[in-house]
């Protein structure tokens, strides 16, 4: 008696290893792998293979782009991420300022972030790393030394 064959695969997969997103200049070291599994004969492996594909690709995308939420007192204004990030820490305080009325605020005017995955939880902002921050900003609150 002979074993039962596999029933086979029809059809192309939907994703190559080609639409595996790059990082950098860089296929993930993993698509390859993925790669031979959506190409299985099996067609358990192979949707193995696909939904790893789908996973992948959703690792490597940036988050959806959204606005900074910045509050000061009772007032909220949303800004433009892209906006935020063309500027460097030090500018980007002077156009907050400008934005609420600070610029001849008398005593210091402090910024606090919460992120991304953690927006109830606010911290101190490192204005010389601003750039790097601003993907992952979520709401600032400015408030004046006290």
């Amino acid at each position: 008696m002979s074993k039962p064959s596999m029933p086979s695969v029809t059809g192309s997969p939907s994703t190559t290893p080609a639409q595996i997103p790059a990082v950098g200049n860089k296929q993930p070291p993993i698509a390859g792998v993925v790669a031979t599994l959506v190409n299985s004969p099996n067609p358990v492996v192979a949707g193995v293979g696909e939904v790893l594909q789908v996973v992948l690709a959703a690792a490597v995308m940036p988050p959806a782009v959204k606005p900074i939420l910045v509050q000061h007192g009772s007032r909220v204004m949303a800004l433009g991420r892209k906006r935020m990030s063309a500027l460097n820490g030090r500018n980007a305080m002077i156009y907050l300022k400008s934005k609420f009325g600070l610029l001849s605020a008398a005593r210091p005017v402090i910024m606090d972030a919460s992120f991304i995955g953690k927006e109830d939880e606010f911290v101190e902002v490192d204005m010389d790393a601003w750039e790097e921050l601003v993907p992952q900003i979520a709401k600032l609150n400015l408030y004046v030394e006290a």
